[in-house]
């Protein structure tokens, strides 16, 4: 009987594991579209693609621990750890981690890139000057 009780203990702790795992990696994916805003048929698809997911993870913890009977305390299990990770954490890595990553990436990515943005037009803008000008000479001479 004991032996049965720490298989439902273990089986609980992994069922809050679980679920907080499944919320950090929700959380990945909230990063992912902060960083890169997406569609709203493309984010309803990857809310698809990522709930199944976790349905098949959810199922093969409970096949693998209860030879797939559903028990309450693993759904229960692995909602509490949904809302511990939540409240804890996931708070504030979409908000902070969001941030700076769009930092880093403005420093990195942006700024230089406008720069040569920048310089690329004042190089071409200067041969179409040039151009322009020979262009309007050569008009002239007739």
């Amino acid at each position: 009987m004991r032996e049965f009780i720490n298989n439902q203990a273990r089986t609980m702790l992994d069922s809050l594991y679980i679920g907080m795992i499944i919320m950090a990696m929700y959380d990945i994916c909230r990063l992912f579209r902060r960083i890169i805003p997406h569609k709203r048929f493309i984010r309803d698809t990857e809310d698809i693609i990522f709930f199944t997911i976790a349905g098949f993870v959810v199922f093969s913890l409970v096949y693998s621990r209860n030879s797939g009977s559903v028990r309450g305390y693993i759904i229960i299990g692995v909602l509490m750890g949904m809302y511990i990770y939540y409240k804890s954490f996931g708070q504030f890595v979409v908000k902070f981690l969001g941030k700076y990553i769009n930092k880093i990436i403005n420093i990195i990515l942006k700024k230089p890139f406008r720069k040569a943005i920048m310089s690329l037009r004042f190089i071409f803008g200067r041969i179409v000057a040039i151009y322009a000008k020979k262009l309007c000479k050569k008009e002239e001479k007739p």
